[in-house]
């Protein structure tokens, strides 16, 4: 149980906690989400271009835009800026030259003195929020270039707050390990690393570590660098945060790959090849007139060929290949204006020509709740005796018959001690008995699998599969990836086997989580009886009072009540001369009885309470004499489905 502490020396903090299944929840902190009002110049927009072309610039690594910490416990600010090309060419060297603006709420920034790289160590003297911006000016003969970034919020806190969780971004996928040989990158060599920690005002130092440093590099800003000695892999980025009393915790793995920028490619005789280039996301291709891309190839004989552009020039497709191909290497030069780099060689590997082939369409159906986000392929919020249909159609388009063949289904884990239950099982339109089906534990993939006979699948035959299912009680989110699949024997006795699209089904326990925050009124003096105490800031707009999560799937009417269970009083049984309300759309109501908060219709969720500050819970004082101590009191929070 929380409680309420009344601290009454000359003024009377009064600190409301709230109940609900006894469980302790810590007051929310609105993160930065958006850049903030208070700013010297309005942000310069993100670059745009690829391959080391932009058409406009600006700031290529924008400064986190929010920080947390404590007086004394400096920060640092990392950004880099790119000129547009046009403007590099005609200034190749033109002198760039950084000033970082500082400002307190009032919105008056000032110069910060001696500070002129486009990195900045801040250690702030006081507590308080402050609003940092970086102004970068390139100034040469024939352009002039000025970039402004995005608007840092430094909160610096009176005590340090301790980190539950990490989460790490990052803000590339794929890197070179080629060497440019232009100052200007015209592919992507480094990427950068952001943590987020959990709460978001956590102030603990964060650090990054990899396990690959024959692959990249990475420093304290999170800055990753591809080796240029050609080596190629995956390397994984962890992040760290040093909590006050010692603790560590650590971040969940994210992975980027290192490349020369193709992969290998293996196909089957008779098929096609496709070569891709790994670029940027950037979707403009306004610039590529300024970039040059040619394709080779090398046969196993040595001899190169230059390759015919394509429509796409990032991607190569062959012709259907043949088996003499088997072991060919492509690659690909490009080159923005007189520089250039090449990619790495991928090898063509050509297996025999699929023979025999099955070819598998799943689908699967909630025919008990089905939202409209549902696909053929995955269905969501599938919850405790929901009806399921998985149907599967296998087509033998190979040359050989199966004279014995079957379907199987992955279902539940194997560590579940529940799975499915098997309603119906029909083969074109013929409905199966149990001795035609089992569920067996595959160990390879981990799962339960409810494997069904086929018998005899003839060249140019089809098997339609209808199975019904029925989902046991659910009682924590959780998915369930299945791709199901086709064995057999072929008429030479040979074992086949071939996968289907991959079902996802995302279960869920269907039910309203609320999560209280710590509610905190404004000081109590003596002689003020009459007034009303309003919440501070932590609980009021934006910020929420009660978070309502869970997947609420129900139709009907959802109600939220709350209920106050004993009046205010301190360990001693002394009565506060003060008591709580609810207000709303000026209409007060005491909530010594049940009192509706929140109201949803239907199939509409019920949301996160948020109150401004003279609504909600409401403090009113009695007496103008209140007795010093400690007070507490106990909150009931409910949810009523009208079905």
């Amino acid at each position: 149980m929380k409680t309420i502490l009344f601290l009454l020396k000359f003024v009377l903090p009064l600190v409301l906690a709230l109940w609900l299944f006894f469980i302790i929840h810590p007051e929310a902190i609105l993160a930065d989400n958006a850049i903030a009002s208070i700013q010297y110049h309005t942000p310069t927009p993100n670059p745009t271009g690829r391959f080391g072309v932009w058409a406009t610039g600006g700031f290529d690594r924008q400064p986190t835009t929010s920080y947390y910490t404590t007086v004394g416990d400096p920060i640092k600010i990392t950004t880099h800026t790119v000129r547009a090309t046009l403007s590099f060419t005609l200034n190749p060297l033109e002198p760039v030259s950084h000033r970082w603006f500082i400002s307190g709420d009032d919105g008056k920034f000032s110069q910060i003195p001696n500070e002129t790289k486009n990195s900045l160590v801040y250690t702030p003297q006081q507590s308080g929020t402050y609003y940092i911006q970086l102004y970068t000016y390139y100034s040469g003969v024939f352009t002039t270039d000025k970039f402004y970034s995005d608007v840092v919020t430094v909160h610096v806190l009176k005590r340090p707050i301790d980190a539950n969780s990490l989460d790490i971004s990052l803000d590339k996928s794929y890197l070179y390990n080629v060497k440019d040989s232009s100052n200007n990158e015209i592919v992507p060599k480094n990427a950068y690393a952001t943590a987020t920690p959990e709460p978001i005002d956590a102030t603990g130092d964060i650090s990054w570590s990899l396990d690959r440093p024959d692959l990249a590099t990475i420093d304290d800003n999170g800055h990753i660098i591809a080796n240029s000695d050609g080596n190629s892999g995956v390397v994984k980025i962890t992040g760290l945060i040093k909590n006050s009393d010692g603790s560590v915790i650590t971040s969940k793995p994210q992975a980027i790959k290192i490349g020369g920028g193709l992969d290998n490619q293996t196909v089957h005789a008779n098929q096609p090849a496709t070569f891709h280039i790994q670029t940027d996301t950037d979707s403009q291709r306004d610039d590529d007139k300024d970039v040059k891309i040619t394709w080779y190839k090398r046969s196993t004989n040595g001899q190169v060929t230059q390759l015919k552009t394509q429509t796409d020039p990032t991607t190569y497709v062959t012709t259907p290949t043949t088996k003499a191909e088997n072991g060919d290497e492509f690659y690909a030069q490009i080159t923005v204006k007189k520089n250039t780099v090449r990619t790495n060689s991928a090898i063509l590997n050509v297996l025999p020509p699929t023979d025999p082939n099955i070819n598998i369409q799943n689908s699967i159906v909630d025919t008990t709740f089905h939202p409209t986000e549902n696909t053929d392929s995955v269905i969501n919020k599938v919850s405790t005796n929901d009806k399921l249909v998985i149907n599967s159609k296998i087509y033998n388009s190979g040359y050989k018959n199966f004279p014995n063949s079957m379907l199987s289904i992955p279902l539940f884990p194997l560590e579940d001690k529940q799975n499915f239950n098997i309603d119906d099982i029909e083969v074109n339109k013929q409905k199966l008995t149990t001795s035609d089906y089992q569920i067996v534990n595959n160990n390879f993939n981990n799962q339960k699998e409810l494997v069904i006979e086929l018998k005899d699948l003839k060249i140019k035959t089809t098997k339609d599969v209808e199975v019904d299912l029925t989902t046991p009680t659910i009682d924590t989110e959780q998915v369930i990836n299945s791709t199901p699949y086709f064995s057999g024997t072929t008429d030479d006795n040979n074992d086949f086997q071939s996968e289907g699209n991959k079902l996802l089904i995302n279960l869920t326990p269907n039910q309203i989580i609320l999560n209280p925050h710590n509610i905190q009124f404004d000081p109590i003096t003596q002689f003020q009886k009459g007034a009303i105490k309003h919440r501070t800031a932590a609980t009021n707009a934006p910020h929420s009072a009660i978070s309502v999560q869970g997947s609420q799937r129900k139709s009907g009417n959802k109600y939220l009540f709350v209920k106050q269970s004993s009046p205010l009083h301190n360990d001693t049984g002394n009565i506060l001369g003060a008591n709580l309300f609810y207000k709303m759309n000026n209409s007060i109501q005491s909530i010594k009885n049940k009192v509706l908060v929140e109201e949803a219709d239907n199939d509409t969720p019920l949301t996160s309470i948020v109150w401004n500050r003279k609504d909600g819970l409401l403090l009113k004082v009695n007496s103008n004499q209140i007795e010093p101590g400690q007070y507490s009191t106990q909150l009931n929070w409910t949810v009523q489905n009208s079905i």
